[in-house]
């Protein structure tokens, strides 16, 4: 028997997610759109017209055709979602006036209000041009401005600049982040360059939703619910996280319990059993039944609307509405093709989310509870209650955590190693939580009624953040510093498959796969030891407070650094995380740290630590000369210093020109201390010059190979 035969839906999502992969590390293929259309027709309509395709001897054939269908298909659709795809996108005419839409609710920054707009239109000599794409705006107010809320429209005089990757090695790409929401561009406002124009507020039902939550914050508000109970509160219920402050964020993703903070499936399912509990005397009739599921159909999207539709949300929403609909229809659908179905379906309307780590994390927590929890629950079987209770939160929790750990550590590069005692306080401490909190907001209009349960929500959510604060500070609570490559984290996941396959089925080719995973992982281990040591690096960071710089050499660093006391300036490099990170992902275990222009330090820095000869502002190392730049270049010299690095840092007054005619440089570096004008404006002179040039505010960290 065919072992994919109960399961034709997860059969063929695999090659559809595939597809969307394709699209996004490969790229959009010129002219594809006629190849693919045509591709796509030819295999729609291969079976209407050779009857012999539908034949049970060529069935391979045919089903090599379907995946190769999904595979098309899935790759056009990411196609068609790429905003640069459009014609009329956004950033082939950046500049103008425009007519954007507001698609999220905005928040304060220091500048003024940050809003995600949705470009909608170029006006040119009063005519309405369509175009395509989203920007993140910040928007600076005047005087009696209006309060924006979701929906409203700004005409906006503006020039928009795209979001380049300014990031530091080993960190959180916040470009590729914004690029798989679908965010291109920036544009920063001044008062009199937008207004509010009066047309039909768009996403109506969203904008309705958001007004609910805000009204229903108020009620938390009224009620007495505040500081960090108040955060905690409106995140678990309303999924409003603008008030959790670091400590509260670092205590929980420390503990593994940074799910509870996000609204997920646990919370959607909760609020599906209150509405099943309340709806239950409507399932007398079929009538009744159909009724109770658009109700429900309508509460839980709805509520997932007021949480933000986080991808979360999206795939809990999705996921209970298919047994919903079922269930009204009086059938049981299985959960594999629940799952399956879900994911082509969420893909299908935004295949990139399939980069989105909310969303992977989401599908396979749930992915690897279908598939783990019964066995593992099964390992310790008890008639007392109690105990049950405890190892069914617990066989949860492994389970989930097991299909989850390789694209953790490869995401956030830590452990929490008491992950399975938090999940015994805080899965039964937030289902109480949310069960009071729906009491207080239903209740809001009951003064006394009202305040008691906030009360009581109050201690619920302060004995949840001293539990997870107790469980942060245990020794060893968390492992930090993990990171793990790509092909990594996919042998770890062959591991992991193997070794489940193995037991449960019992048949020596998983051994065997198990035994390759492990010898390919070590391969791969070994292999980035031998790089490691036959490396010698120059690391610039994106460190706009001062200058940061490291240089290694297999395992050592020197971390140099600007400064005005003689214990780091603002803060010692040591504790600086982008530094830490790089270390770690390298595999350097040992650092010193010197700070910059110091003319009464030994020429030799480090001796056989690093091979490194410094003095003053200059740097010699692996045979090249690098040279500080932070003051103005000496007039008058008619010497040639051959520098091979030219690095400007701490926004001098200089002249590019007069710069490389002083040192003629074989490349430029502008740090991220510099001022942006300053930067720009050197980058426009060094290219007249014909001198490469790397701005590390825009374009990221610099990084060199010796």
């Amino acid at each position: 028997m065919n072992a994919w035969r109960p399961y034709p839906l997860l059969r063929l999502v695999i090659p559809f997610a595939a597809g969307i992969i394709s699209e996004v590390f490969s790229g959009s293929l010129p002219g594809r759109s006629s190849l693919l259309i045509s591709c796509l027709a030819g295999m729609l309509l291969l079976p209407l017209v050779l009857p012999a395709a539908r034949s049970y001897r060529l069935r391979r054939v045919t089903g090599l055709a379907i995946n190769i269908f999904f595979f098309v298909a899935g790759y056009e659709i990411a196609c068609c979602h790429l905003p640069a795809n459009d014609p009329d996108y956004l950033g082939k005419q950046p500049v103008g006036l425009f007519v954007a839409a507001i698609t999220e609710p905005p928040a304060a920054t220091r500048y003024g209000i940050r809003v995600v707009a949705s470009v909608k239109y170029r006006i040119e000599q009063g005519t309405w041009h369509r175009t395509y794409g989203s920007a993140i705006a910040y928007l600076k107010l005047k005087p009696g401005a209006p309060q924006l809320q979701f929906g409203d429209h700004i005409l906006l005089q503006a020039l928009f600049s795209e979001i380049s990757d300014n990031s530091n090695p080993h960190s959180f790409n916040y470009s590729r982040y914004l690029k798989n929401k679908g965010i291109s561009h920036r544009v920063f406002a001044e008062a009199w360059s937008w207004q509010v124009i009066s047309i039909k507020p768009s996403g109506f039902i969203r904008k309705a939703a958001f007004q609910v939550r805000d009204r229903l914050l108020d009620v938390l508000r009224d009620n007495e619910v505040e500081g960090k109970e108040f955060a905690v509160a409106a995140a678990l219920l309303l999924g409003y996280v603008d008030d959790l402050d670091a400590e509260l964020r670092n205590d929980y993703a420390a503990t593994g319990a940074m799910h509870i903070l996000s609204v997920s499936g646990m919370h959607v399912g909760i609020i599906y059993i209150f509405l099943e509990f309340l709806l239950g005397f409507m399932n007398k009739s079929r009538p009744g039944r159909l009724a109770k599921a658009v109700l429900l159909l309508v509460f839980i999207w709805f509520y997932a609307m007021v949480t933000g539709l986080s991808p979360c949300v999206l795939r809990s929403a999705a996921m209970l509405s298919l047994p919903i609909i079922g269930k009204s229809l009086n059938r049981s659908p299985d959960i594999h093709n629940i799952i399956a179905a879900t994911l082509v379906f969420i893909l299908a309307f935004d295949p990139f989310l399939v980069m989105d780590v909310g969303f992977q994390l989401s599908f396979l927590a749930v992915a690897g509870i279908v598939v783990l929890y019964k066995p593992v629950y099964d390992l310790y079987v008890t008639s007392s209650w109690l105990p049950d209770k405890i190892w069914s939160v617990v066989a949860v929790s492994i389970a989930a955590q097991v299909a989850t750990l390789p694209i953790t550590l490869y995401t956030f590069h830590q452990f929490p190693n008491y992950f399975m005692l938090t999940n015994v306080f805080v899965v039964p401490l937030s289902s109480l939580i949310i069960y009071v909190g729906i009491l207080v907001l239903a209740a809001g209009a009951i003064p006394v009624f009202s305040l008691l349960c906030a009360k009581a929500l109050i201690f619920l959510v302060w004995l949840l953040n001293s539990v997870i604060h107790f469980i942060e500070q245990l020794p060893f609570s968390t492992i930090r510093g993990i990171y793990i490559s790509a092909p990594e984290m996919l042998l770890l996941y062959l591991l992991i498959a193997a070794v489940f396959l193995f037991l449960t089925l019992r048949r020596i080719s998983f051994l065997y796969a198990f035994l390759v995973s492990v010898i390919l992982l070590n391969l791969l281990m070994l292999d980035f030891r031998i790089q490691r040591l036959r490396s010698s690096r120059l690391t610039i960071f994106n460190a706009t407070r001062e200058a940061l710089f490291m240089i290694s050499t297999q395992d050592k660093a020197v971390l140099m650094y600007s400064g005005n006391g003689s214990n780091g300036g603002l803060f010692q490099p040591s504790g600086h995380e982008m530094a830490a990170a790089d270390m770690h992902a390298r595999g350097i275990h040992r650092h010193r740290d010197f700070r910059l222009g110091l003319y009464n330090r030994p020429a030799v820095l480090a001796k056989s630590f690093v091979p490194v000869i410094g003095i003053g502002n200059y740097l010699w190392f692996k045979g090249c000369t690098m040279v500080m730049l932070n003051g103005p270049v000496p007039k008058g010299f008619t010497g040639r210093l051959n520098a091979g690095i030219l690095i400007i840092t701490g926004n001098p007054k200089i002249n590019i020109s007069d710069a490389i005619g002083v040192f003629h440089p074989g490349q430029i570096i502008i740090d991220a201390t510099n001022s942006r004008y300053k930067t720009r404006q050197w980058m426009q002179d060094a290219a007249k010059a014909g001198v490469q040039c790397h701005a590390v505010a825009e374009q990221g960290a610099f990084q060199k190979d010796f």
